[in-house]
């Protein structure tokens, strides 16, 4: 475990061993997600037993731990808030590690039956000039911070080319323009979907699987840049709209992970800091507002470097997508003539189809006269030979040996006297 065993988060945990609590993850983005995985972890570690719950869910009577995040946030979010005022008068409630920004309504519960952790410093001070019981509230870091060191070591190994993982959400300080290579990746996955331990593991994994294989990754958002650090990536992190980043990056980044820069793109370097916070956590010494500038200066260097291959780039491009589309349009020239051929060949087919039928019926018309002749053959021939084999055809052969020898002509004679009169 990366922090000391009186942290007081990882007292909270030892003290619900073998106990059962039910659990609202909160919703939100694959951050969220990574947040609601690492809990999952310490859960199993500590043989903590748990219920999840979606956030519309409500129970009475029960210990409820409400998920760690950057929620409950007075002007920007409420639906932590909502949760424990909706829960405060029939549980026992804890917020996990949270960024905390006004809300006093809701922090004077900790003066009854809700524990707040805070994940950094100006949280933890605002809660107290917000009338949060200095009991109830304790100073601890997110959640995800309490996985070892090694514990995404299959997906070390070396990387090449920028991983760009800019917010295009309300937390961005527009600041910084968002290229088209940029892929905000936290929202492949959003919403309230975080109840399943399997599926936060699987999200969690595919992040981490798809940063692996960059050598740096640029963002704004805090775990982007949390499971980078893990990665052992070079990470350059930047402000989101409010002090959150800066103070995650002092407090609990910036003393473990070396590779991890914070570069501040903001005209002033306590722009987010609240009007009521001492400015113990952002007014820093001048080896670091120096350190910050070179970074900076390093950054512009990488840019100027980024639009020359980026002009490059587009231009090969631009090159590429005309003849693929000189290509294309004689292929679909081609295929033109195809389908006319194919047309003609179909029309033909068509008459060569209407000629066979003809012909078909023709033939059943022989075939039907055929039967029809062969039929009265059979008759005539049946009749034939009933007067071959008759008694009168016997006694009528000298006179038909006398017919033939007497001249055609005075056979016609004969016929016609013979002819009954009409």
């Amino acid at each position: 475990m990366p922090y000391r065993s009186d942290d007081p988060f990882l007292v909270l945990l030892k003290s619900l061993s073998g106990k059962n609590v039910h659990f609202f993850p909160k919703s939100g983005n694959a951050g969220d997600g990574f947040i609601a995985h690492a809990t999952y972890e310490l859960f199993r570690s500590h043989g903590i037993n748990f219920i999840t719950h979606h956030q519309t869910d409500t129970v009475e009577g029960e210990t409820v731990l409400i998920g760690g995040g950057g929620n409950l946030v007075e002007g920007r979010y409420n639906e932590v808030a909502e949760l424990i005022r909706r829960h405060a008068e029939k549980n026992q409630i804890v917020l996990l590690p949270h960024t905390i920004v006004g809300f006093a309504d809701v922090l004077a519960e900790t003066h009854r039956n809700l524990t707040v952790f805070c994940r950094e410093p100006v949280s933890y001070q605002m809660a107290l000039l917000n009338g949060a019981s200095p009991m109830q509230t304790h100073l601890s870091h997110d959640v995800t911070f309490f996985l070892d060191d090694d514990y995404f070591s299959r997906f070390f190994g070396r990387g090449e080319g920028i991983l760009k993982a800019l917010r295009t959400d309300g937390e961005t300080t527009g600041q910084v323009k968002i290229s088209e290579d940029n892929l905000d990746m936290s929202l492949s996955w959003n919403g309230d979907l975080w109840t399943s331990p399997d599926f936060c593991a699987h999200v969690t994994n595919s992040m981490a699987a798809f940063a692996a294989p960059f050598e740096t990754v640029q963002t704004d958002r805090l775990h982007v840049s949390i499971l980078s650090a893990f990665l052992k990536k070079n990470v350059y992190l930047l402000p989101n709209a409010y002090y959150k980043n800066r103070a995650i990056f002092e407090h609990s980044i910036r003393p473990r992970f070396p590779k991890v820069h914070f570069v501040d793109t903001s005209k002033d370097l306590n722009e987010w800091a609240p009007l009521s916070m001492p400015q113990l956590h952002y007014e820093k010494n001048a080896s670091l507002v120096a350190e910050l500038k070179s970074t900076v200066d390093v950054q512009k260097e990488q840019i100027e470097d980024l639009k020359i291959a980026l002009e490059r780039e587009t231009s090969l491009r631009e090159n590429a997508q005309r003849s693929l589309q000189l290509k294309r349009q004689r292929w679909e020239e081609k295929l033109e003539s195809y389908r006319a051929a194919l047309d003609a060949l179909r029309a033909r087919e068509e008459r060569w189809e209407e000629k066979l039928e003809s012909y078909r019926a023709a033939l059943d018309a022989l075939r039907a006269r055929e039967e029809l002749l062969t039929a009265e053959l059979a008759t005539r021939e049946g009749q034939l030979a009933a007067v071959w084999h008759s008694t009168s055809w016997r006694l009528a052969r000298p006179l038909r040996a006398i017919a033939r020898r007497v001249p055609l002509t005075l056979r016609s004679r004969i016929r016609k006297i013979l002819r009954p009169s009409a």
